[in-house]
């Protein structure tokens, strides 16, 4: 069980990604995770989608219920989970949720970087609204600029990501997300990231990390 985190901007869907082709995780991301449920009609995601309506997040019930879920799932693989939990209370939950099925994190991953890259980063990304592709003009630019590589359609960028709005969600991960930091390194399983170099640089370094861990 791997844990995956760090603040909005640093790369984290991209690492996640990379690792889950080269490790053959299951990953667990709650952004996914909470679109499908809502795209399937299931009971929950009709829960999920009234609370997202009212622009508050669901509640830790009901997104515990959604982890238990996809544990029990994927019990007998390695799970990557993918900027979750969000703050300590989750953590700790998760970990008793893994505790009653024998499991536990083995490793906790943090990616850092300076709030000036960080903004600078989120600034510069692009996304392809017909196939999903996502890009970023300083670390990850199409080979043709505004032009997706995979189906040519023109690139967008998402609408929260102006300079008011990035400060908000970096003041919320500190506040709400950093605090995990401690709280792994006190269980011993936390390992922090330069991410200021490239995808593939950062991709070695945490490659070279779990190589140690995974046989």
């Amino acid at each position: 069980m791997i844990f995956l985190f760090g603040p909005p901007g640093v790369g984290k869907g991209t690492q996640a990604d990379l690792l889950v082709d080269r490790y053959n995780f299951k990953k667990f991301s709650m952004g996914d995770v909470l679109r499908e449920e809502i795209t399937i009609v299931s009971p929950t995601g009709k829960k999920v989608e009234e609370y997202l309506k009212k622009g508050v997040l669901a509640p830790d019930d009901i997104v515990f219920e959604l982890v238990e879920d996809f544990v029990i799932e994927n019990l007998n693989d390695r799970i990557l989970f993918d900027g979750f939990p969000r703050n300590l209370n989750q953590a700790i939950e998760l970990e008793k949720l893994l505790a009653r099925h024998s499991k536990k994190i083995t490793l906790a991953i943090e990616l850092h970087l300076t709030k000036e890259e960080l903004i600078k980063r989120i600034l510069g990304r692009l996304y392809c609204p017909k196939c999903g592709a996502v890009y970023n003009e300083v670390t990850n630019p199409p080979k043709t600029p505004d032009i997706c590589d995979e189906c040519g359609s023109h690139l967008e960028k998402r609408k929260d990501d102006n300079l008011e709005v990035i400060e908000n969600r970096l003041k919320v991960y500190e506040e709400l997300t950093k605090p995990l930091s401690d709280y792994y390194k006190s269980l011993g399983v936390l390992v922090s990231i330069d991410a200021s170099g490239t995808k593939e640089d950062v991709y070695k370094q945490i490659v070279k990390v779990l190589d140690g861990y995974i046989k």
